[in-house]
């Protein structure tokens, strides 16, 4: 029998094989994609210099590592067994915290501080909010940051040990709220509200399997929203409400985006999800701008679709670069008058969870302070309006700090009086050119990313 073994391992060896490069040519059993984005490769074409150059060799090795037969079944089967085995997720990004809990890692690493952005940054942030607060506010615009809860804020106690033995005193978030309090920047902090309620909450805020709010969670937060602009507004304004709920196995939307983009073999249990079927009374509907990070997809799914019921048209603009609803052919923020865009809102919202507070508020203010001031400059002081004075005021001051800046900094102060030798002009004009330059490259939107 022994002598038996070795040929049929062999023959079984080449029969595996002989499937994968069929199911990598022909495709006849039909996988299921992996979840999350996957940069797909395209199959390299034939050359004689991209041979020659190793270029082509290259590419088809790229190719083959991301499209032989099967491959997503066997990625699978890899992510389960350290799951099931060793506890560990395959998947970057995915932390399991203690009770099977799943964690999105940016969530833990925000509250424990570890992208912490600064004090001095934070501070930067929110006086320009208040400005612009200040400065739409004269022209019946309501600037309010919506601070959406945090899985981690939420879950402290199931977060690993090893992180919370990394925590530092404090974090963005902490920071942010202290700032927002003691300046008077408009805001609702709807993270402190749900752990306040964390032990009397009659439905679940969260998935165990997802990194984002319950619908249930969501809704509440929508209707406390829609009270804040009617006592803003002074109107009646539509409103939703609970008609009931559904109880069933199945998640919906984002209840178990962190399971998914784990690309398990078998699903995981998860904790009872109770989806509210909404109903929506007629009222005023404001126009509002969501500027927003991953949590407003659950208001703004098409099987929720809250903003859509409860607001007028202004859209949603997701970290501050894609619009929603699409407007073909323009679907980006590079591609619209950002000023005009923002101050036909009645209330333009700011919203963030713990895992994007490095990243807030995703541009907004350079990119609205540098579409005011590209008009503001060709305006005569005679002209000003309310918000314009604000403007001023404010510039000005920046001004000047960056002259003092350019005067104390040798090297600087040394090229600028070389330019003015040049232009013919007098050292202060030049310090004035530099100062407005520096000022106008310093709004400049910064690149995002996660």
């Amino acid at each position: 029998m022994k002598k038996w073994i070795s040929p049929i391992l062999c023959i079984f060896t080449l029969l595996v094989f002989l499937a994968i490069f069929l199911q990598g040519k022909f495709h006849f059993v039909d996988i299921k994609q992996l979840n999350g984005a996957e940069e797909r490769i395209e199959k390299p074409k034939f050359s004689f210099s991209s041979c020659k150059s190793g270029e082509y060799q290259t590419g088809i090795e790229r190719y083959s590592k991301e499209n032989f037969g099967f491959r997503e079944s066997l990625i699978r089967f890899y992510h389960q067994y350290l799951y099931s085995l060793f506890g560990k997720d395959a998947t970057k990004g995915f932390v399991t915290g203690k009770d099977g809990m799943l964690f999105e890692e940016s969530y833990i690493l925000s509250y424990t501080g570890q992208t912490f952005v600064g004090k001095g940054k934070v501070d930067e942030v929110s006086s320009r909010i208040k400005l612009i607060q200040d400065m739409l506010a004269a022209r019946n615009v309501t600037l309010l940051t919506v601070l959406a809860p945090g899985k981690a804020s939420y879950y402290p106690e199931l977060i690993p040990d090893y992180y919370l033995e990394k925590a530092n005193e404090t974090n963005n978030y902490k920071e942010y709220v202290n700032d927002f309090d003691s300046i008077g920047i408009n805001y609702i902090d709807f993270n402190r509200y749900f752990c306040n309620m964390k032990d009397t909450a009659s439905k679940a805020i969260y998935c165990n399997l997802g990194a984002h709010w319950t619908i249930y969670a969501a809704s509440l937060a929508m209707d406390s929203l829609a009270g804040y602009m009617e006592g803003k507004t002074g109107k009646n304004h539509a409103h939703l409400a609970f008609d009931g709920f559904t109880i069933s196995d199945s998640l919906i939307n984002q209840d178990d985006d962190i399971y998914k983009s784990m690309n398990l073999m078998f699903p995981l249990k998860h904790n009872r999800i109770d989806n509210p079927i909404l109903k929506f009374n007629e009222g005023y509907k404001p126009k509002v701008l969501a500027i927003s990070d991953s949590y407003w997809w659950t208001v703004w799914a098409w099987n929720v679709a809250i903003p859509q019921n409860i607001f007028s048209d202004g859209g949603f603009w997701f970290y501050n670069k894609t619009i929603y609803p699409e407007r073909n052919p323009v679907q980006n923020v590079d591609e619209v008058n950002y000023r005009q865009e923002i101050e036909q809102q009645e209330f333009v919202l700011l919203v963030t969870t713990e895992a994007t507070n490095h990243l807030f508020p995703f541009n907004f203010c350079r990119r609205y302070l540098a579409s005011f001031d590209d008009s503001f400059v060709a305006k005569s002081p005679s002209d000003y309006d309310a918000a314009d004075s604000i403007y001023a005021s404010y510039r000005q001051s920046v001004l000047d700090g960056i002259k003092s800046e350019i005067v104390s900094n040798p090297e600087w102060y040394d090229n600028v009086k070389s330019q003015a030798a040049e232009k013919g002009i007098t050292v202060e004009e030049s310090v004035d050119d530099n100062a407005v330059y520096t000022y106008r490259l310093r709004l400049e939107p910064e690149d995002l990313g996660r």
